[in-house]
């Protein structure tokens, strides 16, 4: 299975196209001359304590009232046939009624509440359904709340007024939770806990198998050589052919992955704890790439147009993103663009200070690349540029996930433990909410011994030590979720610790740790003198240190860095 096979839509992931008469049901949303946008609907979520924006499509010269407990805004469509209106900032609660209104008509949102409400976005990890992650059951049975609700943006590349008609806000449920992104769920779900009444509403944004490329505009990518080498592969693939070949193309594809993604959900109904190794074995890897059309979500630029640019601005009160797979092949420039989107989103919401949350990759190798023994060390470049989007852009944080990676499987399914880690970064860091614990162990500098071994000292090292996980082994189908220490808890041999030291002249060697207090000592007897040293800086391979701050364990971030600080880091680590 090739890493492109490997990285496309979450399996089972719900395909968001119209079930029910979506010519009824564009009448919550479209009048003879005004159209607001599908992102609002009954039940919706507000943001609390910010301006209220509204906006819309219609004829132009059309005037327009909007009004909500009493606030009341008015504009005119303009020449290009939008609209946007802003009302007043709210405090949490309702249920309140949303009118809007030209001259004639009236369309009235009801059950409409105000609180937090947060855009979860990305690729297959943040697509991944609730429904499909680790042990579901009991989550979807406990879910009903009517104050946390969710909204599934359609998943498309090209604008699809039938189903955003069919799209709307619902309230967690039994019956609805099952197809959101589990990570988002879990995220949610830890606000609503610590919230208090505060209602939560997440608006669902996100497509598997998508490059960073693709939640960008053209004019964004245009402006750079990264930019532009993705734009230029994605012309030559389509170049030469029709729209009728293109699309004859692409439906051949979605019917072999609906029927994949079919018999991937009967196996998970006869077995609910079938690994996804097992269903790869049987019904074979899941249908990938599709063809490159002019019409695809998986384009260059194809989401940001159809899909982001639908609800934006809906005032949110940041964004969690869980995506860089996809982009392993040009890991390089995923840093530059990563930065350009945070600030071409920052744009569209008018809000150079918007909260964006990134999950770092976690632990992952495919198999077929590791038993071939070059497998790609591609991800920990991404890991490293998304460390430092979060040290280098205001207001941007990351989520360390290194412990929840699964070998031979880039879906992992303990999504809990992601989605409750955003939540806390998000509570310490947007929220200000003192004592939570969202910092692992991280880096603070290193000193050589003149015996040829090295002092890493860490910050956010209280009850530093090794940890165990039941699935550590190459070969195992789950590294499932820490579990308790075995052996002793202060020391792992060189094949075990993550540790790897080098002279500079390329190779690598496995160095035994040893922990005392907040610092470790490593040494590698095969390399008396060296000058760089790197942790868990392979896309699979151990990485036990964690610290534990009242009980709650978080792991060490991946770093490779000189032994002589003044040095810089050599090109390829």
């Amino acid at each position: 299975m090739s890493t492109a096979a490997a990285t496309g839509p979450a399996p089972g992931s719900a395909s968001n196209r119209p079930t029910s008469d979506a010519t009824e049901s564009a009448r919550r949303t479209t009048r003879q001359s005004f159209r607001v946008a599908a992102v609002f609907s009954d039940g919706m979520v507000l943001q609390r304590d910010r301006p209220v924006v509204v906006f819309g499509t219609g004829i132009p010269d059309t005037g327009i009232t909007v009004g909500i407990d009493g606030k009341r805004a008015e504009t005119t469509i303009g020449a290009d046939g939008a609209w946007a209106v802003t009302l007043p900032a709210m405090p949490a609660g309702g249920p309140h009624t949303l009118q809007v209104a030209d001259s004639e008509e009236r369309i009235a949102y009801r059950d409409v509440l105000v609180g937090e409400v947060w855009l979860a976005s990305g690729q297959s990890n943040m697509e991944l359904e609730l429904r499909n992650s680790l042990r579901p059951a009991d989550a979807i049975a406990g879910s009903r709340d009517p104050l946390l609700r969710f909204y599934n943006t359609p998943k498309t590349g090209e604008l699809d007024a039938a189903a955003e008609n069919v799209s709307c806000w619902r309230s967690a449920a039994p019956d609805t939770v099952g197809t959101v992104s589990a990570v988002a769920y879990y995220a949610a779900r830890r606000l609503r806990d610590e919230l208090g009444d505060v209602p939560v509403g997440v608006i669902d944004c996100y497509v598997g198998g998508t490059s960073v490329t693709c939640w960008m505009s053209g004019e964004n990518l245009s402006r750079s050589e990264a930019g532009r080498g993705y734009l230029d592969r994605y012309h030559a693939q389509i170049a030469g052919k029709s729209d009728t070949e293109c699309r004859a193309m692409f439906a051949d594809w979605q019917a072999r992955s609906d029927a994949w993604n079919a018999a991937v959900a009967s196996a998970r109904a006869a077995d609910p704890d079938i690994t996804q190794a097992a269903i790869d074995k049987r019904l074979g890897p899941c249908p990938w790439p599709p063809p490159m059309t002019p019409f695809s979500q998986f384009r260059p630029t194809g989401p940001f147009m159809a899909m982001l640019r639908r609800v934006a601005p809906f005032v949110v009160r940041g964004c969690l993103w869980y995506q860089g797979e996809e982009d392993e092949a040009y890991c390089d420039d995923y840093r530059h663009l990563l930065g350009d989107m945070i600030a071409e989103w920052r744009r569209l919401w008018s809000d150079g200070a918007l909260p964006f949350l990134i999950v770092q990759l976690p632990r992952w190798s495919d198999r077929a690349a590791d038993e071939s023994g070059v497998p790609p060390n591609h991800w920990p470049q991404i890991r490293a540029a998304q460390r430092n989007a979060a040290d280098t852009i205001p207001d941007v944080y990351l989520v360390p996930i290194i412990d929840c990676g699964e070998y031979d499987n880039i879906h992992p399914l303990d999504k809990r433990t992601v989605g409750e880690r955003l939540a806390a970064v998000a509570l310490r860091r947007v929220y200000g909410r003192e004592g939570m614990a969202t910092d692992g162990p991280v880096l603070d500098s290193v000193e050589p011994r003149e015996d040829g071994s090295l002092v890493i000292r860490l910050s956010h090292a209280e009850g530093l030590h090794f940890g165990h996980y039941n699935g550590d082994e190459l070969g195992t189908d789950i590294a499932a979720p820490l579990g308790e220490p075995t052996g002793d808890p202060l020391y792992r041999n060189a094949d075990g610790s993550g540790f790897e030291l080098s002279c500079g002249d390329g190779r690598w060697t496995p160095a035994a740790a040893r922990i005392d207090g907040s610092q470790v000592q490593v040494d590698a007897s095969g390399v008396p003198a060296p000058k760089l040293v790197r942790y868990a800086w392979k896309p699979w391979g151990p990485a036990p240190l964690f610290n534990d701050v009242a009980g709650v364990r978080l792991p060490a971030e991946p770093f490779c860095r000189p032994v002589d600080a003044r040095d810089a880091v050599h090109e390829g680590l």
